[in-house]
């Protein structure tokens, strides 16, 4: 859900903004710093530690991948459906 909602949101909230390379750029950075602020809460604000992940620096690299993947979806589609170009 957060990667749906970081790939719409930064196209429906930058795309007047921001245009060509920046655009990406911006992107990017929004969708990394929306993940590192999730890792921190669940790291700290939720208290999943090294027990409950079984492993050290878990929180990070747990679900990355599909926030990746997710997060792209959600933002082509809607860049294309808003037709941002």
């Amino acid at each position: 859900m957060i990667a749906l909602a970081t790939g719409a949101g930064s196209v429906l909230l930058l795309s007047g903004i921001v245009s060509g390379e920046l655009a990406q750029v911006a992107y990017v950075a929004s969708a990394v710093l929306v993940y590192a602020v999730t890792a921190v809460v669940y790291r700290y604000l939720l208290g999943y530690g090294e027990a409950e992940l079984k492993g050290k620096n878990k929180y990070i690299t747990t679900g990355i991948g599909t926030y990746i993947i997710t997060w792209i979806m959600a933002l082509v589609f809607t860049y294309t459906m808003v037709g941002a170009h």
